[in-house]
């Protein structure tokens, strides 16, 4: 009996623990929503406190379907852990933090209906910041096949998307904020095409 409550503790602290480092992922590196991220903690909750249910009850059937939940949960919650750390190798971050993941906006003119995605603007020009142009064009390079236009400021970003110089522009949601108040005009006139998490050094 002893032996099949301490098989059923390392199984369910292992899950906790895998529940942990997905829901980490998930917040800190992909643009779910606030809903999506409550929904899905509620959803392993659930499956944790069903779980310990189970491993309690006194039949063997219901324990040894503990066992088998406990494992294939394991085994879902272990793939999506690895398909983030294989697009963002966050793990390793977790203990040595070297970089953090901002979330970037592509923004067009809201009067240029033409670029309803991303890849509409192949062959075009996009605007974004020396401070992070590497990271950018690595990450965009894989998208769509864009010529990139470099600005030293925010405002500079914004003002050559109004005047026309490029056809949209790259900005993280930190740089986005730092925008001078008096182009609040002009920040009215544009829309996001495009949202992803870009990792940025530190």
């Amino acid at each position: 009996m002893l032996k099949k409550y301490i098989l059923a503790a390392i199984l369910i602290n292992t899950y906790l623990l895998s529940i942990v480092a997905l829901l980490y992922g998930v917040i800190t590196l992909t643009n779910l929503s606030i809903p999506s991220i409550i929904l899905l903690s509620i959803v392993l909750l659930i499956s944790l406190i069903i779980i310990v249910y189970l491993y309690l009850s006194k039949k063997k059937l219901a324990y040894n379907c503990g066992i088998f939940l406990t494992l294939l949960l394991l085994i879902i919650t272990s793939y999506k852990i690895y398909d983030l750390d294989l697009k963002y190798s966050y793990i390793e971050n977790i203990f040595k933090e070297e970089y953090v993941y901002n979330t970037y906006n592509v923004y067009v003119n809201k009067s240029t209906t033409t670029y309803a995605n991303i890849s509409k603007l192949s062959g075009k020009k996009i605007g974004l910041l020396e401070s992070n142009s590497s990271n950018v064009k690595s990450h965009l390079d894989k998208l769509v096949n864009i010529e990139y236009v470099t600005y030293k400021t925010p405002d500079e970003l914004l003002i050559a998307l109004d005047n026309g110089e490029v056809q949209s522009i790259i900005i993280n949601d930190i740089d986005y904020e730092k925008i001078n108040t008096s182009y609040t005009k002009n920040k009215n006139k544009i829309r996001v095409i495009y949202s992803h998490k870009i990792k940025d050094a530190i």
